[in-house]
């Protein structure tokens, strides 16, 4: 080592470092230290060694405090050249962390290594071989390799030198293109094979490591002679080991268990040794070290370090003994030993027993003993750690058979509902696979897939409804408990795109077999309630089922209007597909008969197919390129492993059992494709790799299309959009009031707006004066008239808004709409759900309406009308979850408005009652809390005791919190109006999170350190949540500051698809305020950025439990 001690401008230089007050300082004298060093070396002939060397350390301490250095390079490489050691030691430092292997300086000092590599000076030796193996790259392969190679084999070079020689010899090999060999196994196989008959445990090592490179790079083919040596290094660490190893390679007792796993990872390369003598004694060394390794080695030893070591040992074993195909005694044995790891606390322990036990279960002598322990690995299914989750779940698909299938189907399915989302395609497909080929009955099987499309519809890819659709149509028997099990899901609500796609091509085909049960007219009403949302190729098959529908009762008059409106307005639809097919099934509309038994007949069935399903779940597998792991290949229903290092891939195919139900075959092979590697995650989930998108095939005169388009577009489609275009208008029903007031349009959010005049409420707000000190603001500043707030109308498809309170009807209603062909079907009962035109068609003409006269005086007293609130009181409770300000109740007599403020641990709230009435007073006004939690105190000024016409009055409400509480405290509001009493429980929108500081910037440390802490329920609660529409991260980043959480995006979770942030909240009474933290993390699914995982953590579960379910509703609810 070059002695620093001595130079005294470096350790000057240093000190100064050390000494800067700040970063401005440091950088102020790191500039001038480089200026100084510049100017130097512009002249850097006249420096001597010690001054050249000296600037160069300075250059690279600079570099180590994070600062480019963007001269100095020449310098540094004109000291590898000198003859003095101090010289070369700092050259080769300065430029294996300066320069990078394609820089065009380390041209300059080619020459230079070739040198020290060939001058017999050990020390220069392992200087250039080190340098080589840090920074070398496919020049120096091409003019340095021979060097190597004659250093490996030299008989004089003393082992230190030989292992860096071989370090850096695989370097080279890496960094050469894999077309090209730097090696050749005619020529180097003497060479690793004379390394491998070396003593020194050190050198065989490197000696190993270098072998597996050459071995994955390009295979064990020549390299035969490696494997008998290779043995003979564990027989000497094994069986011999008392006399064969050194002191000083024993590892807490272990004889160098680093050279024991990468001799055992190498032997994974070959095939199983011919020679019985051969085979017989590596059966020797697996049997003594899984015999030897036992679960009380490595349980009772408080160590990890040693635990550690014994369990890499023991799962290499397992690894080379299931490559090998040894006797089922030694198999056997390995899963006995790794049943008892299945309970281990150690996740890593826990995650390489599930990978191991998946290549032992390909192995059918060993299927039974490892299905002795299906009760533990079915409960790892619900393991905290999502890899863990994710082995458990192939390790069943592995294990499965006939006689399991039921029980293994149905744990895959519950765990369905929780399962991470990048998980959940490769767990549809297994489950699609397992439920095709262990079918007990058709009607276990149309249960599974039924409950795979609905549980998972937007990761049910197109591959797998075909094949529903097929099994369906070549089975009879199957065709009437399908559709009948078809519109009970549809029932149920469900609209998962190739659900749809699938009930769409059963209704139409199998449809009639059910008709007694399901009229015709209903399995319409069905299908149309998905209509609107569908994507353009789904309506394509959704509009072809609407006609096959229609012609299994074509006398229904209703049903004809419903079908023939909605063909008539898709003829001047944009989309060319849906245009054509509007058109042509107009014309057999008019002719049922004809194209009844013409046109579209039934579907005939399926040519018997192979599953594409085995192939899909293979392209998930991928290749290590560095290891040489390689998929699985799957053939005719069984695994045969493919690369025996592939230890990254425990994926399997079930085990051969019963014939699938309709005898199609399986596929013969499934080409392998590498599987994109999953980005890092902080917090410990998954992350959310995209995947394709669902196709689905579009049908025209009973025929299939040639070709599947896409169900989800690269712009996804807005369905509030679609919903929008196909809802019916219904206006707002006003409410009575002593003066009328101007028309204006309905008021339902999910309605288009529709040109027709209404009777609008003829009471309006009046501004009531300004209250006093402390927030002198209004009650509701700019609040819209009280008519505003009234309820919408339901809306005219499944689920649509409804308003919690009936709105009062007027006294003089309008006249209903007259419109040719959109009068309200008698089948279906109420408005018509299927007039209104659909997303991008033209609107049919809206005939004008005539409306009620308005009321000329307001009724007289003890005739008023009950009072009714104009909006939803749950709405308005909602929005002030999240403002501080707004509506808390309002009728036609009354408006209560709210404004509050909080401040660590208290908050303080203001009621405004005004008496809307122009002319009659309000008595007997009262608030009274109720429902008051533990541990929030809640209190409420004396009210008003009355209102006089047009006053307003304001009433203050404390809140404090002692300790975390749930649910949330009410208010029962009173008054009596000309003698009419009028009572209401409201509820005061005083939260957990009410209470919650934001801590946008926590430092990360700190976070994670309190994630894991608080990883385990009730401290950590979680909820799965699926919406019709994508959100924005800037709109989730708003819902959750809109909890008051510090959320700053990419700065917890760098995912762009997840936000993370935290906030603490603060209980206790003035100047002994408590603080407990709580974590929030939003997980988006990438694919669609409409299902989310909500996670929250906190020391108190009551904090953890009410900002998770704040979140939820808030984004459940939140704008598109």
């Amino acid at each position: 080592m070059s002695k620093t001690v001595f130079m005294r401008g470096l350790q000057n230089f240093i000190s100064d470092i050390r000494g800067a007050q700040n970063k401005e300082q440091e950088q102020k004298r790191v500039e001038k230290e480089l200026a100084k060093i510049r100017e130097r070396f512009s002249d850097d002939k006249s420096l001597s060694g010690y001054d050249r060397r000296k600037y160069v350390w300075k250059l690279l301490y600079i570099y180590m405090l994070g600062y480019d250095i963007e001269f100095g390079h020449k310098q540094a490489a004109d000291l590898i050249p000198l003859p003095k050691y101090k010289d070369k030691q700092v050259g080769y430092m300065a430029c294996s962390l300066l320069l990078h292997e394609n820089d065009e300086f380390l041209r300059l000092t080619m020459n230079a290594i070739h040198n020290d590599l060939t001058s017999r000076n050990e020390a220069f030796e392992t200087l250039g071989l080190s340098f080589i193996g840090n920074v070398g790259g496919s020049e120096m392969a091409e003019a340095l390799t021979q060097d190597v190679i004659k250093l490996l084999s030299s008989g004089s070079a003393r082992p230190l030198v030989k292992k860096r020689a071989s370090l850096a010899l695989l370097r080279l090999i890496r960094k050469t293109p894999s077309e090209q060999q730097v090696v050749t196994a005619d020529t180097f196989s003497p060479v690793i094979n004379a390394l491998l008959e070396e003593r020194d445990l050190g050198l065989l090592l490197s000696a190993a490591t270098l072998l597996q490179g050459i071995c994955a790079r390009n295979g064990s083919a020549g390299y035969e002679g490696a494997q008998p040596r290779l043995t003979r290094v564990l027989e000497r660490l094994t069986i011999l080991r008392e006399k064969e190893v050194p002191a000083e390679y024993l590892y807490y007792g272990i004889p160098s268990p680093w050279l024991q796993c990468k001799c055992l990872r190498v032997l994974q390369f070959f095939p199983a040794p011919e020679a019985p003598a051969e085979h017989n004694l590596l059966n020797t060394i697996l049997t003594s070290i899984i015999e030897g390794i036992g679960i009380n080695d490595a349980a009772k030893n408080a160590n990890p370090n040693k635990a550690n070591a014994l369990y890499s040992i023991l799962f290499e074993a397992v690894a080379l003994a299931t490559q090998l195909d040894a006797d089922g005694k030694l198999l056997t044995l390995a899963v006995s030993v790794l049943g008892k790891f299945l309970a281990n606390k150690e996740a890593n322990v826990k995650y390489l027993t599930l990978e191991t036990l998946s290549r032992l279960a390909l192995n059918a002598d060993v299927l039974e003993a490892i299905r002795a322990h299906e009760a533990t690995i079915t409960a790892a299914l619900k393991d905290p750690d999502v890899t863990i989750r994710k082995r458990a779940m192939d390790l069943l698909f592995t294990m499965c058979n006939a006689g399991n299938a039921e029980m293994v189907v149905a744990e895959l399915l519950q765990y369905l509902v929780t399962a991470d989302f990048a998980l959940r395609e490769e767990l549809v497909l297994k489950v699609a696979i397992l439920a095709e080929k262990f079918a007990p009955s058709v009607q276990w099987y149309v249960d599974v897939a039924m409950q795979l499309l609905e549980k998972a519809g937007d990761f049910v890819s197109e591959d797998i409804w075909h094949r529903v659709v097929q099994l369906v149509t070549n089975n009879a028997a199957m065709q009437p408990y399908a559709a009948r099990n078809v519109a009970e899901v549809l029932k149920r609500g469900a609209a998962h795109e190739s659900l749809v796609c699938t009930a769409a091509y059963i209704l139409g085909e199998f449809g009639r077999l059910i008709a007694a049960e399901v009229p015709p007219a209903e399995q319409f009403k069905l299908l149309y309630a998905v209509f609107p949302p569908a994507s353009q190729p789904t309506k394509g098959l959704l509009m072809t089922a609407f006609v096959k529908i229609y012609l299994m009762d074509p006398h229904n008059a209703n049903l004809r209007v419903e079908v023939v409106g909605l063909f008539e307005r898709y003829q001047k639809f944009m989309d060319m597909e849906l245009q054509q097919r509007a058109v042509e099934y107009l014309r057999l509309a008019a002719s049922p008969q004809a194209a009844s038994a013409q046109y579209l007949l039934p579907m005939p069935k399926w040519e018997e197919r192979e599953s594409n399903l085995l192939k899909r779940l293979q392209e998930r597998e991928g290749v290590d390129p560095d290891t040489g792991a390689t998929t699985r290949r799957v053939t005719g229903g069984t695994v045969t492993a493919g690369d025996p290092a592939a230890a990254g891939s425990s994926t399997g195919a079930v085990n051969a059992g019963p014939r699938l139900i309709v005898g199609a075959p399986l596929p013969t092979t499934a080409a392998a494709v590498p599987s994109p590697q999953p980005s890092l995650d902080l917090l410990g989930g998954d992350a959310l790799p995209a995947s394709a998108a669902n196709g689905a095939p579009l049908f025209a005169n009973g025929q299939q299309a040639s070709a599947a388009a896409p169900a989800k577009p690269s712009n996804p489609v807005d369905l509030l959009a679609d919903l929008l275009s196909d809802a019916v208008v219904t206006p707002a029903v006003p409410v009575p009031g002593p003066a009328p007031a101007a028309a204006q349009p309905a008021t339902n959010p999910f309605a288009a707006p529709v040109p027709v005049p209404v009777q609008q409420p003829v009471a309006t707000a009046v501004p009531y004066g300004q209250p006093p000190a402390p927030y002198g603001q209004p009650a509701y500043p700019g609040a819209p008239p009280p008519a505003q707030y009234g309820a919408p109308q339901p809306g005219a498809w499944p689920g649509a808004y409804a308003p919690a309170v009936p709105t009062p009807q007027p006294s003089m209603p309008a006249a209903p709409v007259q419109q040719p062909g959109l009068a309200p079907s008698a089948s279906f009962g109420g408005s018509d759900p299927f007039g209104a035109p659909a997303f991008g068609a033209p609107p049919p003409p809206v005939a004008p309406v005539p409306v009620a006269a308005p009321v000329a005086a307001p009724a007289p007293a003890g005739q008023f009308a009950p009072a009714r609130p104009v909006g939803s009181i749950e709405q308005w409770y909602s929005n002030l979850l999240t403002k501080d300000k707004g509506i808390l109740y309002e009728d036609q007599y009354l408006q209560v408005g709210l404004q509050s403020r909080y401040a660590r641990g208290s908050g303080q709230l203001m009621l405004f009652l005004g008496n809307k009435h122009g002319e009659q007073p309000l008595a007997n006004v009262a608030l009274v809390p109720a429902n008051l939690p533990a541990n929030l105190q809640v209190s409420v000024a004396p009210g008003p005791g009355a209102l006089a016409p047009k006053q307003q009055v304001q009433v203050a409400v404390s809140a404090a919190a002692a300790h975390p509480f749930t649910g949330t405290p009410s208010l029962l509001l009173s008054y009596v109006l000309a003698g009419m009493p009028v009572q209401q429980e409201l509820k005061l929108p005083v939260a957990v999170h009410k209470f919650v500081v934001p801590e946008p910037t926590i430092p990360k440390e700190t976070f994670f350190a309190e994630w894991k802490a608080n990883s385990n329920p009730p401290n950590k609660v979680q909820e799965m949540l699926e919406r019709t529409t994508p959100l924005t991260s800037p709109t989730i980043v708003a819902v959750m500051r809109s909890a008051n959480l510090g959320v700053e995006h990419g700065y917890l979770d760098p995912s762009p698809y997840n936000e993370a942030g935290a906030g603490m909240f603060v209980y206790g009474p003035p100047g002994m305020e408590q603080s407990v933290l709580v974590m929030v993390r939003v997980e988006g699914n990438p694919q669609n950025m409409a299902q989310f995982r909500i996670t929250a953590s906190s020391p108190a579960p009551q904090v953890a439990v009410a900002v998770k379910e704040l979140l939820v509703a808030q984004l459940r609810a939140a704008a598109a």
